[in-house]
């Protein structure tokens, strides 16, 4: 089994890194929200979600969006740690 020590340098990243994608998750919700308010397209051709679709994939992006933050969070209040891990490139 190998390890990876996460230094502060390490959770800093790693907060950074979901604060990021927390940000890019509520712009995606907000775009997803308002095609389900819009009227679908006329193009059968269409890939864009409308209506319920779009809300449900809305409601996914809030979701993904304070589950980022909440990691955001957790990691800038951690202290450096150590995790096992079963492969790739890792301190030993």
């Amino acid at each position: 089994m190998k390890s990876k020590f996460f230094t502060e340098h390490d959770l800093a990243t790693l907060a950074n890194i979901c604060r990021v994608a927390a940000e890019r998750f509520k712009d995606h919700e907000a775009e997803f929200r308002k095609l389900a308010a819009a009227p679908p397209s006329p193009d059968p051709k269409s890939l864009l979600p409308a209506g319920d679709t779009a809300l449900r994939l809305a409601d996914q992006f809030a979701l993904q969006a304070r589950e980022a933050a909440a990691f955001a969070s957790r990691f800038d209040r951690s202290e450096p740690f150590t995790i096992p891990h079963s492969g790739g490139d890792a301190e030993e």
